[in-house]
């Protein structure tokens, strides 16, 4: 390469099989190429007769990410500390790139800005209509709707957090008010000392659940997406008829495999043990369904070139479908995290020493009138995790995938 037309920048290489490199990449006249610390041949290196298209996404001040994508459809994505440099170094040296299509709009501003006149930019409005053939008579309509839907919604867990905050006077008075006039924690504070009363402490019940219900769905998400690739991108004997069976699963209740589920935890000896919950949470049927539904629309392209670039059959499930599928599995783990959760276990769980937190809470509740301020902080307990996992993954359970533009 030149000394004098070379440009270069400090950064990390990643490839299409997720191997990531950090080093440098330098670029001249003629291509660009990769190294590692010490190492003197490069790790990529491609000439722009080479190039198909070249992409620049800018991180926040000099870095960017740059991805650059040859004609034989290999991928190399850079991160950058001067990636703007670079990609303008390229971008200028690249001569046969594609010529982006201009609209006359585009054509009448490069010419005014070509004769130094000012140019008036649209005004952006505060409130922009995504439907502006529909009337605001409609918009006002479908705003209001919504308001009555997220109100009914959010009022039986407003009126519990209200009822665990009132005093004992404000709880039996009618009508009952929807938030307390004298919020109190009395009720927590009531409902920790009858827990600690128990010849079991209390952070015994909360550690049972927790390992529970953290083993079982995690089992879950890893049977459930191992055997949800199988079935849908591959094809063998029987594999539609074993779908058929655990779409049919999803028809029964816990309730109705209530009976079932013992007898067989009573035959392998789990019963009054942990395993009687964590086991029959990795067959949850509902994990295996939602993931192969995902599965089935990631582009088959992206495991075959994958594959072709030496990836094993566990590497192209952990580095390509997993993060792909990422909505699928988020929204999985909610599921089993509630179902867990919330399991109070009383039937196959007898030592007091291995029950779960919301059979020990249930307990309380039925200790009478006098307690019923801790039976609403308890039930304030019981919902916040599931509520909380929601609401810390919800941004990532409702972003599109990633292939979804991507055609197979």
């Amino acid at each position: 390469m030149s000394e004098i037309n070379k440009v270069q920048s400090s950064g990390t290489l990643q490839l299409i099989n997720g191997k990531k490199y950090r080093g440098h990449l330098e670029a001249d006249e003629n291509g660009a190429a990769f190294y590692t610390k010490g190492n003197p041949e490069p790790v990529a290196q491609w000439h722009y007769a080479r190039m198909n298209r070249m992409d620049n996404i800018r991180r926040g001040g000099t870095t960017s990410q740059i991805t650059v994508i040859l004609k034989d459809d290999t991928r190399y994505v850079l991160e950058l500390a001067q990636g703007l440099k670079l990609y303008n170094h390229m971008d200028k040296n690249w001569a046969d790139k594609p010529v982006t299509p201009r609209t006359r709009g585009d054509e009448l501003r490069r010419l005014a800005e070509l004769r130094g006149e000012k140019i008036q930019t649209p005004k952006k409005h505060l409130i922009t209509r995504r439907h502006p053939n529909r009337s605001i008579g409609g918009d006002i309509g479908i705003y209001l709707l919504l308001i009555i839907f997220a109100v009914a919604m959010v009022f039986p867990v407003v009126f519990l957090i209200g009822s665990a905050l009132k005093p004992l006077n404000e709880l039996f008075r009618f009508p009952p008010p929807i938030w307390p006039q004298n919020p109190t924690l009395d009720n927590f504070s009531d409902l920790f000392v009858t827990m600690g009363q128990s010849f079991v402490p209390f952070s015994r019940y909360l550690v049972n659940t927790v390992f529970i219900t953290a083993v079982g769905t995690f089992g879950h998400l890893v049977i459930a997406s191992m055997a949800a690739f199988v079935l849908a991108k591959y094809e063998f004997p029987g594999g539609k008829a074993f779908f058929a069976v655990v779409t049919t699963c999803l028809m029964f209740s816990g309730y109705v495999t209530g009976i079932p589920n013992y007898l067989i935890m009573s035959k392998l000896g789990m019963v009054d043990t942990y395993w009687a919950l964590i086991l029959p949470a990795f067959a949850a049927p509902i994990g295996l369904f939602l993931m192969k539904q995902f599965m089935e629309g990631l582009p088959t392209a992206l495991i075959e070139a994958a594959t072709i670039d030496g990836a094993s059959r566990f590497r192209v499930f952990w580095s390509i479908v997993m993060p792909n599928v990422k909505p699928a599995w988020l929204t999985m783990i909610i599921f089993s995290v509630q179902g867990l959760w919330n399991n109070s276990a009383a039937t196959v769980i007898y030592s007091e020493a291995k029950k779960t937190l919301v059979y020990a809470l249930t307990q309380i509740q039925a200790g009478g009138i006098a307690r019923t301020g801790q039976m609403a902080a308890a039930q304030v307990i019981i919902i916040a995790v599931p509520i909380l996992i929601f609401v810390f993954s919800q941004s990532q359970i409702l972003e599109t995938m990633a292939s979804s533009g991507i055609k197979d």
